[in-house]
Order: C-alpha cells, then structure tokens, then sequence
C-alpha cells in the first residue's frame, strides 16, 4: 500500500487494486493536488471544496459521500457520521454533517478524520478501535488543533500516525506539526514524499510517519 499526500487533508491511498482519493481539494490558496488519478474518492464534506474536488481527480472514480458501508475493488469502506462544529459564537449555525472513513486492505485497515471535527464519540471511537492506520487532520480552520488531535491519537492508539491538514513551510517545518508531536511525544520519522507500507512492515509499536506534501 502506498501512500501520498496531495495537500490540506487530500490523501491518496493506492492498493494493489485500488487507488483511493481521500478528501480531494480545489486549488484555492495555493494548493494545488496536480489532477492525481483514482478509481474511488472518499468525500468528509460535501459542501467544501477543500473536501469535495471530486472533478480534479483525473478518470471516473465511484464517489463515497456518506455514512454506509460498501465494498469497491477490494476496498471496504465504513462510513460514520460525523458533525463539523459551528463557529463559536454563532447560536444560530448548523453543525454540519460530515464523513469519516474506516477502509480496510491488504488485510490493515486505515482511516481518515477529515470530517472530524471535535473529539470522536463513543460510537465512533468503536468504529475506529484497532485501527492501523490513522490520516489525521491537525490544523485545519475550524477543526481539530494539534494538542486535540494528538489527543484522539492517544486515545485511539493506532500503530501508525500520519499527520496531514497542516501547512508546511519550505524548509518542510510546521509550527503546527511542532505543536503535535510535541504533545503526541513520539519521535517522528523522517518525511517521504510517499509512504509504502505493508502488513509486515506495519510494526507494533505507535510510528508517527510524515509526508512531504504534493500540493
């Protein structure tokens, strides 16, 4: 399984017989996730176009935008039902309604919380328990921020932590990323510009990986 990061929380996951585009991002403020290809794209937000560029990925994939299960090219995907909280102050907003993902392949399993945005609940903490993979927004406007997200690592205790939704300088360093590994307390490893990983290669111990992203 190979993994890329394509900037903000955008994610591409490649299975032997698959590739995922998880939470695809328009190009707005720079970014720009360069048309990668994918046969399925998993969307957290269908209202925002940081979540929801399904039309920049390059092919026809079959979209995912909701809760429910479903089995696409030997890819399992859960969806769980999530809320984006509403800007404090405002009484009047309505938390929207968001995604996260649970996806199993090549016998790990892998998810990512680009719709989380406050501390997973009881049923969605049993959604995630035991997962191997955890793609974790840090710093995204509105959404979790390094020391909450390090805490929802903690909690979930995947064996593999990687870190995305943040914006790297060009020299690669994050004040927010700083903030979270800080808090997370575990040495990282160096960064790649793709992650391969395997069921044997997974180790058992708690691995902050990092990407350098594309976007």
């Amino acid at each position: 399984m190979d993994i890329t990061w394509l900037g903000r929380a955008a994610v591409r996951v490649r299975t032997r017989h698959a590739a995922l585009v998880m939470d695809p991002t328009d190009r707005s403020g720079g970014i720009d996730m360069a048309r990668p290809s994918g046969d399925i794209a998993t969307v957290s937000r269908k209202e925002q176009p940081h979540h929801n560029h399904v039309k920049g990925i390059k092919g026809d994939p079959v979209v995912v935008d909701g809760p429910g299960e479903y089995e696409i090219l030997s890819v399992q995907i859960e969806g769980v039902r999530a809320l984006w909280p509403t800007p404090e102050g405002d009484e009047d907003a309505t938390p929207e309604a968001t995604t996260i993902y649970v996806c199993q392949a090549e016998e790990m399993s892998f998810a990512h919380l680009g719709g989380l945005g406050q501390p997973p609940t009881a049923a969605q903490s049993d959604a995630l328990s035991g997962v191997d993979i955890l793609i974790l927004p840090i710093a995204l406007p509105g959404g979790l921020d390094p020391a909450g997200a390090a805490r929802v690592a903690r909690a979930l205790e995947p064996k593999m932590v990687i870190p995305v939704g943040y914006q790297p300088a060009s020299s690669g360093a994050s004040e927010e990323l700083g903030a979270f590994l800080e808090a997370i307390g575990t040495e990282p490893e160096e960064a790649v510009s793709r992650l391969t990983v395997n069921r044997r290669n997974l180790g058992d111990t708690r691995r902050i990986a990092l990407l350098e992203s594309r976007g």
